[in-house]
């Protein structure tokens, strides 16, 4: 079995279609995308569409979360942010509220006597409205029993951005980045194969239309946007 997992696109479309497009080309049995459609990018609308249209398994991550339960559910929000939020809403309709209210918070699957599962980030209190730990938990001394509670062998997650992995005895967590949040040409996602029992993890990078992603970016204007420049371009 051969499964497709990205996370964290952030509204980048271009890096986004590269995807979906490669994807297709793969013929993968399942694709997986681990939250975070919205938000800092320039086409939030427009990620979220093609997510729908390709029938992508999405789990929820923490910014779909501010659109359903509002930004009073996370007491970090900086003022700005809670602007950043509000254009955000006014990009969607209630197409794509009914549609994220029928995605979960988490997805397992189990093959070849290995239990996987996938979720934006580890949670706390799945029944909280915020149920994910704060991210610092990482570096935790209590992140390996965080870990040792799961049944999971492979714990998959985003949100953090970056791309690591956590062994704890014979169980993993692992990170798998963001595919939105760049400041180059390339945008990526991870390749699962599984196979008699045993499973390997690839990266898989790819070009997309960064010139194009620019060009949008800079044309647009919403809230938080001087900031938000600092991820995609490092500035």
């Amino acid at each position: 079995m051969k499964i497709a997992i990205f996370s964290d696109i952030h509204a980048n479309y271009q890096a986004l279609e590269a995807i979906i497009s490669d994807i297709k080309e793969n013929n993968y049995d399942k694709v997986y995308f681990l939250g975070d459609a919205l938000s800092k990018g320039p086409n939030p609308r427009e990620c979220l569409e093609l997510i729908m249209e390709n029938n992508i398994e999405m789990v929820l991550g923490n910014h779909e979360l501010y659109f359903l339960r509002g930004v009073e559910i996370d007491n970090l929000i900086s003022d700005i942010e809670k602007e950043h939020q509000a254009w955000i809403r006014s990009q969607l309709t209630d197409k794509h509220r009914d549609y994220l209210l029928k995605c979960d918070l988490e997805k397992y699957l189990e093959v070849d006597g290995l239990k996987f599962s996938f979720r934006h980030f580890l949670m706390k209190d799945i029944n909280k409205d915020y149920p994910f730990y704060l991210i610092d938990v990482l570096n935790t001394n209590n992140i390996n029993d965080i870990i040792e509670s799961h049944e999971e062998d492979i714990m998959f997650i985003g949100h953090e951005h970056r791309i690591f992995e956590i062994h704890h005895e014979n169980k993993k967590l692992i990170d798998v980045g963001s595919s939105g949040c760049l400041d180059k040409d390339k945008t990526f996602y991870m390749v699962l194969n599984i196979k008699d029992g045993k499973y390997t993890l690839e990266k898989k990078e790819l070009s997309y239309d960064r010139e194009k992603f620019e060009k949008v970016f800079f044309e647009s204007n919403y809230p938080e946007k001087d900031f938000i420049a600092g991820i995609f371009f490092g500035l």
